[in-house]
């Protein structure tokens, strides 16, 4: 074998050497790179999650609205009088009022369970009224 085949076979040995680190160096980068998005969109899903968590915990420790979603909230009102509470929003607005005065102090326990018992009251009249008035609509537009 003479010197020049040794050069020659040595040279495209470093070339294939070289070709080859400049590939697993690229190979690398890509993965480190989808690696980074990845780890990102995870901590950050967790971060979202502990966040969410907290809200609903203070929500649930400071009886914020968001707590409310539950069957019944601490006064005992049941989802279907939340949602038509809902309709007539001058009524959540009072119960809210009266919430508040009690709990600052402003009326005592026996007032509040009278003004919510009478609110109650007015809820259901204003229930029965509105049904009635669907009944009528629809015998209208049936005759």
């Amino acid at each position: 074998m003479d010197g020049t085949k040794a050069l020659y076979y040595g040279a495209v040995a470093i070339a294939i050497l070289i070709g080859v680190s400049v590939v697993v160096s690229v190979v690398s980068a890509i993965l480190s790179l989808v690696w980074a998005i990845v780890s990102g969109i995870v901590s950050l899903a967790v971060l979202a999650g502990v966040v969410y968590l907290l809200y609903k915990t203070g929500a649930w420790l400071f009886g914020g609205d968001a707590a409310s979603d539950s069957p019944g909230d601490s006064l005992g009102r049941s989802r279907s009088s939340s949602t038509s509470a809902s309709a007539g929003d001058g009524s959540e607005s009072r119960r809210d009022r009266l919430r508040r005065q009690y709990v600052e102090g402003q009326i005592g326990e026996a007032e509040f369970e009278r003004r919510i018992a009478s609110e109650l009251e007015t809820e259901g009249l204003d229930d029965i009224d509105r049904e009635l008035a669907d009944i009528d609509r629809e015998l209208e537009r049936e005759r």
